[in-house]
């Protein structure tokens, strides 16, 4: 007789399956959304743009579960003091952040999904129960990266013919962010293939086999590495907490599993694939080139990480929850980065050093007691127990090369998994009487908070809605939606930009650029800011404004460039100039030199080149400025440009990291002109066979506008 599941647990379990699902965006300011779409639709379905609107309904599935519970009973599960206790000063030191952030909005999005952490990890120990509880959430939660893995065998599928190595990543960020939650549908399913009857756990056998596949087409090296290091702690684990006797069988199917994953990977990475005329490679191609993309991988994130530290150094309090993206740059070693690619140093950095202690401790303490007294409970829940255990384990190993905890999918998944962990161990949890009062409020506090969470998914889809019609030339309705956006959430600084993009008049816009550069003083609304203050005659501000951006990113290329049209339009012609060998001094720098995608090269300096050759007499001294730009717009043409097309072939109006057509196009344009006046310029030094060479890479040039024009 089957059992009845209460409505707690189900909520909880629908939860878990979705999160792989719809968990693995995070919220930009540039995305827009069709405004024929359904906002509720595209949230379900985990879309890019209103990733914040799928969050708030996974945090409303955990929340609707504890305020049930609250309701209903008296007495609940409630996990250890020292680590709730823990857990509890960390979320408030995280909301507390948000008081001296000065990008409020980010920070108070980013802190509800911290908080979110907090309710599902309360959740999973109120509801679930010690029996059949955590085997519903381990598979719900399993079968939802089942689905996940599938949607990314099919993408790889859908893509092979046209990119061979193409990095596989549906419904997530980027692949390194799918494979670690790859990662933890994995070892939930070796653990629940051990502990199944036969026809079951060759059934989860599959989906673990799948799951693998998916792992190595993310083509994710961290992830790689951090399966090895846990599948080395799984082995220790099932020594240790398993009897004798059931020790083949488990070692027999995670062996079978892991030499299946193992035999079809290197099958993928045996055949090269493609169709004659298409690219070439293999699925596995990025791991296989190691030494390629080696280099500048880890040369991008250990100047991420040197800047991280550099900001904790400056400012040991933190700049703010969720607000490293803006403070990256600061240093002046990497471009602005959204993510730290490190946990750990992104906590730090945004929060305080204090924080991560604190987290630190919360981790610490909750292994302590996973492991306490593990030989003495049962074989099935000793086997959960260590998948959960190498599930966390992977994320706080990735963690150490990426921003694990940043991807709300994980992050939720993780403590879920710790509030699983609680309830298979001996002594973790234990069942409290809660007084009323304390009942209700709590249950208050969580409503509040879920529909808080659903409110800035309204605000975030509201945005994106406004950006689809602006995108559509609906402009009059775009405007109608502002001014009730702008109503809805005064305190939206990305509602007020949009404002002053679409208002004509003068005064009216100046206002509004200020206001959204106070509420956040981001080098875009700040460049916005200095454009309205240059087009209205205030160049002195105009200045001003710029070097707050400069103070902020002192290598922001857009920022300096126009600095330099301010300068030489206030007659300033010296200063203009030195502005612009600023740019070009830049290219000596590892903010140049490094990129977080080594196709997507940054062509501002050598803009700037071609500008400070207009002043130039002397030929030689022109060869030098156009020379480099000429190689540099070679390589645009060779890297960049591929992908730009690929991009417009694909079609949905997205651009190749901001390299639309038009800006190919015009780039293509001063390219060429910088061929032809370098091979002047060889000409009257008398070197015929170095102007041969700057006409040939002219007629690249004006191919690669001809193949943007026919397209």
């Amino acid at each position: 007789m089957i059992k009845r599941i209460d409505l707690p647990l189900i909520l909880l379990a629908l939860a878990a399956f979705l999160t792989p699902l719809i968990g693995g965006q995070i919220a930009t300011d540039a995305m827009a959304f069709d405004p024929g779409g359904n906002a509720l639709f595209s949230a379900i379905s985990g879309a890019l743009e209103t990733p914040i609107l799928s969050h708030s309904i996974l945090a409303l599935l955990c929340s609707a579960s504890l305020a049930i519970m609250l309701f209903q009973r008296k007495i609940l599960q409630v996990p250890n003091n020292w680590v709730s206790g823990a857990l509890l000063i960390l979320f408030s030191v995280i909301l507390a952040s948000v008081g001296y952030s000065e990008f409020k909005g980010t920070s108070i999005a980013v802190a509800i999904e911290w908080l979110a952490y907090g309710v599902a990890f309360f959740s999973v120990v109120a509801a679930c129960g010690r029996q059949r509880g955590p085997l519903i959430i381990a598979a719900a939660l399993f079968a939802g990266c089942v689905l996940l893995a599938l949607l990314g065998i099919r993408e790889y599928g859908q893509n092979k013919a046209i990119d061979p190595t193409h990095r596989i990543f549906p419904q997530w960020v980027g692949p390194n962010a799918m494979a670690a939650m790859l990662l933890i549908g994995l070892f939930l399913g070796m653990a629940l293939a051990i502990q199944s009857e036969r026809l079951i756990a060759l059934a989860v056998s599959a989906g673990c086999v799948a799951i693998g596949i998916a792992l190595f087409l993310t083509q994710s090296k961290g992830a790689i590495l951090s399966l090895g290091v846990c599948l080395i702690l799984n082995a220790v684990l099932l020594v240790v907490w398993v009897p004798r006797k059931q020790l083949g069988k488990a070692f027999g199917t995670a062996a079978a599993i892991i030499v299946c994953i193992g035999a079809l990977a290197a099958a993928m990475s045996m055949r090269p694939t493609g169709k004659p005329g298409s690219s070439s490679g293999t699925p596995l191609g990025r791991i296989e080139n190691t030494s390629t993309n080696m280099e500048q991988s880890v040369g991008f994130r250990s100047l991420l990480w040197k800047s991280a530290v550099k900001l904790i150094e400056q400012d040991p309090v933190g700049s703010g929850i969720g607000t490293f993206q803006f403070e990256s740059a600061r240093p002046g070693l990497v471009t602005q980065t959204h993510l730290a690619h490190q946990a750990y140093l992104q906590l730090a950095e945004e929060v305080s050093p204090f924080a991560l202690l604190v987290f630190a401790c919360a981790v610490g303490y909750w292994t302590r007691l996973l492991f306490k007294g593990g030989a003495n409970l049962a074989s099935n829940q000793s086997v959960l127990r260590a998948g959960v255990a190498c599930a966390v384990g992977a994320v706080l190993v990735h963690s150490l090369v990426d921003s694990d905890l940043s991807y709300f999918g994980i992050g939720l998944a993780m403590f879920m998994l710790m509030g699983l962990g609680m309830l298979l161990s001996t002594d973790a949890v234990a069942p409290e009487y809660l007084p009323p009062v304390l009942r209700r409020t709590s249950m208050v506090a969580v409503c509040i908070f879920s529909l808080f969470f659903s409110y800035l998914g309204y605000v975030e889809a509201g945005r994106a809605q406004v950006r689809g019609l602006i995108s559509a030339r609906q402009y009059d309705e775009a405007k109608q939606r502002l001014e009730s956006l702008r109503s809805m959430a005064p305190w939206d600084a990305d509602a007020i930009s949009l404002s002053a993009q679409m208002t004509s008049d003068p005064k009216e816009r100046m206002q509004f650029a200020k206001d959204a550069s106070d509420m956040a003083p981001s080098p875009r609304n700040l460049r916005s800011l200095a454009r309205v203050q240059e087009e209205t005659g205030h160049l002195a501000d105009a200045t001003s404004t710029l070097q707050r951006v400069l103070l902020r990113d002192p290598n922001n290329m857009p920022a300096l460039k126009l600095l330099a049209d301010v300068q030489a339009k206030g007659g300033f012609e010296d200063e203009a100039r030195k502005t612009l060998q600023r740019m070009v001094q830049t290219e000596q720098t590892s903010y140049f030199k490094v990129r977080s995608l080594p196709e997507l090269v940054v062509t501002d300096t050598y803009e700037a080149r071609l500008v400070l050759s207009k002043f130039e007499k002397d030929p030689q001294k022109i060869v030098d400025l156009l020379q480099t730009a000429v190689d540099g717009y070679r390589e645009y043409a060779k890297l960049t440009m591929p992908n730009v097309l690929r991009f417009m072939e694909a079609g949905g109006g997205m651009d190749y990291g901001g390299e639309s057509p038009d800006r190919a196009k015009a780039k293509m344009t001063d390219a060429s002109q910088a061929a032809k006046d370098l091979a002047a310029a060889y000409r009257a030094l008398g070197k015929p066979e170095l102007a041969a060479e700057a006409d040939a890479a002219g007629k690249v040039f004006a191919g690669a506008l001809d193949s943007l024009s026919l397209k």
